[in-house]
């Protein structure tokens, strides 16, 4: 049966201060090919946008099951399962494709063209943050406006990326860097070291690029068997989540609904050699991926021994340590592990290693089980 939709409405919800979800409300009636209304109907609907072209990259998707009226009338909040906010709204035009299932596969009802619903996506993330300083006001690209004592306004801020964590001594100030945002709604610093852009922050969603819950709150014993993807923090404190993220498991980082966001994948084994490629000063590379100064000094993260630490590279890696396949914590302060993509046995994989006393960086190999710190490397 060929289906098709009329679309009665596609509008952009008021934006409050980025605390209301950014949504787009969208209303349609489906009908078939005699033109007759598919009333008291359910369907599966998957929402694709494109980037620059009708058939352009896809940079968003959202699958919903809707319920038609007697009219064939159905309403959905596009953005309600996977969030618009990664969207770059600002590059290019935006074309959203529909597709419905009525049980035997997806059929293609045409794709349309955004109008002002980029413009006022895009409006919500322009650029407004306070100078460390606090003196400056930054508003949009370029744009400031220096008013002295607002220096009270920087407690979000680290540099003039807004970020959600926030915590001191890990970011250099020295350096620019950029900002993504997870399905969560979780806001990081980035950085760009040679050809990659880095997260410059642990990952810390608990949920999947499509919306789905990832599992935690396991016991010892769940955790060691599980090969399901899982979260934990450290300690199971919920206060070492800033700075160190959540601790996941291999299995979360290949599940194949995405644990990165859009735009965004864990690293595999090549691409944590680039980086340290890119950082291999004179062999130090570890002393330009990890956050500076020490715990006892009261300067950083580390144990004592990470004094020669600069950070020069803005990864700022911080020592969020790991939970084992027998559910026992370890390595923090001493220790950061980081999951790459690569399979090496039905139970092995490698990570990356940062360690208090060592001025190299090394890859090296655990148990899926385990459960270690994330961070994502843009596409």
């Amino acid at each position: 049966m060929r289906l098709t939709l009329t679309t009665l409405a596609l509008l952009m919800c008021t934006l409050i201060h980025a605390q209301a979800p950014a949504l787009i409300p969208y209303q349609a009636i489906a009908r078939n090919a005699a033109g007759e209304p598919l009333s008291s109907s359910t369907l599966n609907a998957r929402f694709t946008m494109h980037n620059g072209t009708a058939s352009g990259a896809v940079v968003w998707q959202e699958l919903q099951t809707v319920s038609t009226s007697a009219l064939g009338l159905f309403t959905v909040q596009l953005g309600s399962s996977v969030p618009l906010t990664n969207v770059n709204w600002a590059a290019g035009a935006k074309f959203m494709q529909v597709e419905l299932d009525l049980g035997s596969g997806f059929v293609d009802i045409g794709t349309q063209q955004l109008l002002s619903v980029p413009y006022a996506m895009h409006a919500g993330n322009v650029r407004l943050d306070v100078s460390t300083t606090g003196d400056t006001l930054f508003v949009g690209d370029g744009a400031f406006v220096i008013i002295p004592g607002i220096s009270e306004a920087n407690s979000f801020t680290t540099g003039t990326t807004l970020h959600t964590c926030g915590a001191p001594n890990v970011h250099n100030p020295d350096l620019t860097y950029g900002s993504m945002t997870d399905q969560e709604g979780n806001v990081y610093k980035t950085i760009v070291i040679g050809t990659q852009e880095w997260m410059a922050e642990n990952l810390n969603t608990s949920i999947y690029r499509n919306g789905d819950a990832i599992a935690t709150g396991l016991s010892n014993a769940e955790w060691s068997s599980t090969t399901s993807g899982a979260w934990v923090y450290y300690n199971n404190d919920a206060s070492n989540a800033c700075p160190y993220g959540k601790l996941y498991n291999w299995y979360t980082c290949v599940d194949a609904r995405g644990l990165c966001p859009v735009g965004w994948h864990v690293p595999s084994y090549e691409e944590w050699n680039v980086l340290r490629n890119s950082l291999n000063y004179e062999g130090t590379e570890a002393s330009m991926m990890k956050t500076t100064g020490t715990l006892e000094a009261g300067t950083g993260l580390w144990l004592a021994g990470n004094e020669t630490s600069t950070n020069g590279g803005g990864f700022s890696g911080t020592p969020g340590g790991s939970i084992g396949t027998d559910g026992i914590f370890g390595g923090i302060n001493g220790s950061g592990f980081w999951w790459s993509s690569a399979e090496i046995d039905e139970d092995l994989s490698s990570n990356q290693n940062l360690y208090y006393l060592f001025v190299n960086a090394y890859m090296l190999i655990a148990s899926k089980r385990t459960g270690i710190s994330v961070r994502c490397l843009r596409d």
